[in-house]
């Protein structure tokens, strides 16, 4: 590990979240899954939402941007107020918004109605806190103000607590908040939407039964990811899982040195004066992790006996002497966190993000499915393809965890298949070799043309397919209009510059990473114009057939390959090439040569 990780445990995301709206759901709440803490990671926002979130929290333009790319169309709530330059992406890509500043509030409606629409926002009200709010003294005028408005409607009021002065939710200042929704609605004339209560804090008291009636919504964040551990401080919720998220570092130097520093003390790099406590000689480690990556203080370890002494920029300073077992130099170091701590490291761009999701249960049959065109189906029937699969260990099935097959002529078909995957296994990555980009601008009022599949699918991801989960492979022909598209993707595409310069195997990994990262698996496309096939011009110049096997050897041994694509398989295709990517087929199902 050259760098260091965050492990992101989608799984007990998705469960946190389940547990959470469970909870909610008996107090007739509807809760918001915050992903600030994530930076927006659209993995992260779509287990929160198969746990069953109503929508996703976010707190800055850039992680909606991230999420709406990915293709998750949930309602968005913008968690604090925009700057005025901001007010117009506002108003494009936020569903509803916490305001509570009038000024602001015209601006909204202002741009709101020159571009047709009605914005929602919830007034956020300070109880204490003392961020931001409105005082209640000025509730009503403001409310009366805003009723002015014509691009903006009241949805609802909230609060915002323990953020900033640590005021604890209680049912005493939460009952004021569901005084002034009253009010509100008297002025008004109509019920409101949200009576948002609060974020995470607001949990222990929904748990001890202490939440007033009338409080219909909550933000959460910090209790979905950490499982509380900022949250429940003194009496954990058992039933949340505080493991989501685990840092690694690797150790760079392990050490015996005095445990007080040798010199003249001064302050340290951040203006602050270091103390140290005399324990005699130690066994300290450093590992590569700094303050430039992680709030080092809100670090846990997991191995027992390991201290954290405190950190540097770039370096992190472990006391190692009671480590159990003993650590050396090229080992790693694991941590979980704090929200602070958290939340830095998955804003430093030095620090590797691995979302990990199981998918698929040990000792569980396989299966496989195939599905054809006329012309694909001649090659299954020709090259005996559902035979030879079946040598390889497999049995026909139709149930969820088969392995699709499809076989067919025009590109343009696989379109279809990725979506069927993609309903099948909830989160699906692809891998897109092929020689074309296919990303000429999509003018088809139905099927796009053969130049535009890649470009089409892009444009209409379902939310189970993101952008950031698809690689494309052995690209060598591009369009100018086509590389535009492309370096706007957020798509990884390796063209064959890239793999001569790497090697197809080095490539091949990095894809695989990608397209797996919190996924339950992939979808492999593959034309046969990526390969360079003895006697066919069709693709001089691509990847050898060798190396194709070794790709679809590599997607074999990953373990996450859920389905496979052949297109391009036409009439003029000759006999040996059909032959080649029959056997091409089989290396993606496992075969090999011993």
């Amino acid at each position: 590990m050259s760098d260091p990780q965050i492990s992101i445990d989608l799984a007990r995301i998705e469960k946190n979240a389940r547990t959470v709206v469970d909870l909610c759901r008996q107090s007739g709440i509807t809760p918001f899954g915050v992903t600030k803490g994530t930076c927006g990671m659209p993995q992260v926002a779509r287990a929160m939402l198969r746990g069953g979130v109503a929508g996703i929290a976010e707190s800055r333009f850039e992680n909606i941007r991230r999420l709406r790319d990915a293709g998750i169309d949930c309602p968005i709530m913008l968690l604090r107020s925009p700057p005025l330059t901001r007010v117009e992406e506002l108003v494009r890509t936020v569903d509803i918004s916490l305001q509570s500043e009038l000024q602001l509030m015209r601006e909204i409606s202002r741009v709101a109605e020159r571009l047709g629409r009605v914005h929602d926002v919830i007034l956020i009200i300070d109880l204490g806190d003392l961020r931001e709010g409105i005082w209640p003294s000025d509730l009503i005028p403001t409310v009366e103000a805003v009723l002015e408005l014509p691009g903006v409607r009241i949805a609802g009021v909230g609060t915002n607590l323990t953020c900033f002065g640590a005021i604890i939710p209680t049912r005493e200042n939460l009952t004021q908040l569901v005084a002034h929704a009253y009010k509100v609605e008297s002025i008004t004339g109509r019920p409101l939407d949200w009576v948002s209560g609060g974020n995470s804090s607001s949990l222990p008291l929904l748990l001890a039964g202490g939440m007033p009636a009338g409080v219909n919504n909550l933000r959460i964040g910090e209790a979905i990811l950490q499982g509380g551990r900022d949250t429940f401080l003194t009496d954990p919720w058992d039933a949340l899982d505080r493991d989501a998220f685990e840092l690694t570092g690797e150790l760079l130097e392990v050490k015996t040195k005095p445990s007080m520093p040798i010199g003249l003390s001064g302050i340290d790099a951040f203006g602050n004066v270091p103390v140290f406590i005399d324990e005699g000689d130690r066994l300290r480690g450093i590992a590569n992790i700094g303050r430039e990556d992680v709030i080092a203080e809100g670090l846990i370890p997991t191995r027992p006996g390991v201290r954290v002494l405190g950190a540097s920029s770039d370096h992190l300073v472990l006391d190692l002497t009671e480590a159990e077992p003993p650590l050396a130099v090229g080992e790693n170091v694991s941590f979980r966190m704090n929200y602070g701590a958290l939340l830095t490291v998955m804003t430093s761009e030095y620090v590797e993000k691995v979302p990990m999701r199981d998918v698929q249960e040990a000792g569980e049959a396989r299966t496989f499915a195939i599905e054809t065109d006329a012309i694909g189906g001649a090659l299954v029937v020709v090259q005996n393809i559902a035979e030879r699969i079946e040598q390889l260990g497999f049995e026909k099935g139709t149930g969820e965890n088969a392995l699709a097959l499809s076989v067919c002529a025009r590109r343009r078909d696989v379109i279809r298949f990725v979506e069927a995957a993609g309903r099948r296994h909830d989160a699906l990555g692809m891998i897109w070799i092929d020689s074309d980009a296919a990303m000429m601008p999509d003018e088809g009022a139905n099927a796009p043309a053969e130049n535009a599949v890649l470009r089409r699918m892009l444009s209409r991801l379902p939310p189970h397919v993101a952008p950031e989960n698809i690689v494309l492979i052995g690209l060598r022909n591009a369009a100018p209009e086509e590389v535009a598209a492309l370096k706007a993707s957020r798509m990884r595409v390796f063209t064959m510059a890239e793999i001569d310069a790497v090697g197809l195997r080095q490539a091949m990994r990095e894809a695989i990473a990608l397209v797996c990262a919190g996924t339950r698996g992939f979808h492999l496309c593959y034309s046969p114009t990526a390969t360079d096939m003895s006697g066919w011009s069709g693709g001089i110049g691509g990847i050898t057939v060798r190396e194709t096997h070794s790709t679809m050897e590599m997607v074999a041994l990953s373990g996450k390959l859920r389905s496979l694509s052949i297109s391009g398989i036409d009439a003029a295709l000759p006999s040996p090439i059909g032959a080649e990517c029959a056997n091409f087929i089989l290396s993606a199902f496992g075969k090999t040569i011993l």
